[in-house]
């Protein structure tokens, strides 16, 4: 599943192109430094977040030209244990998609890459993410300090809403007793 060229198109692939263009004026800095980067992050994001998107084959407003944003089949293999990390967790955790836990655990480890509606369904996530990321971190900015301050109040977001009611001194409990 994670062993070809993998395109961000219409929508999306401006905005992951957004998301790892330099910001600073040094064009040193980006939010993130690479398509693949994005990729390995967005269907996390979008599932946590609860978006999914559908695809968009908008063109580019100024030319009409087709807007895309590939990643090289040698970037998705070298990241393809991070990917397929994100594809067992969503599987897993997707009640909405699969009620029943044998199927999803099933489609997390033993049908993986068979059933096209799985890997929509991921790549919905995908899109969600590169959403969620590009209005949490870019949309309507053009000041550096801004995406800085964005990026700082999407970690605060995050963390208050995922990190919240983790207990640390119960993890390290569980830890020392193993």
């Amino acid at each position: 599943m994670f062993d070809r060229q993998y395109k961000f198109r219409g929508r999306h692939a401006f905005r992951v192109a957004e998301l790892t263009k330099a910001f600073d004026e040094l064009g040193r800095t980006a939010l993130f430094k690479r398509n693949v980067d994005v990729y390995v992050n967005a269907p996390l994001v979008g599932f946590l977040y609860g978006r999914r998107a559908e695809p968009d084959n908008s063109k580019r407003p100024n030319t009409n030209q087709d807007d895309i944003q590939s990643i090289m089949a040698d970037r998705v293999v070298l990241s393809s244990h991070d990917l397929q990390f994100d594809f067992w967790l969503i599987m897993l955790l997707d009640e909405e998609y699969e009620p029943d836990e044998e199927k999803r655990i099933d489609k997390a480890f033993r049908c993986m890459g068979q059933n096209p509606d799985d890997e929509e369904r991921f790549d919905s996530y995908v899109r969600g993410g590169v959403d969620v990321l590009y209005e949490k971190l870019m949309e309507g900015e053009k000041d550096p300090k801004a995406y800085v301050s964005r990026l700082q109040s999407f970690l605060d977001d995050f963390n208050n809403r995922f990190n919240m009611h983790i207990n640390k001194e119960e993890i390290l409990n569980l830890s020392l007793q193993n």
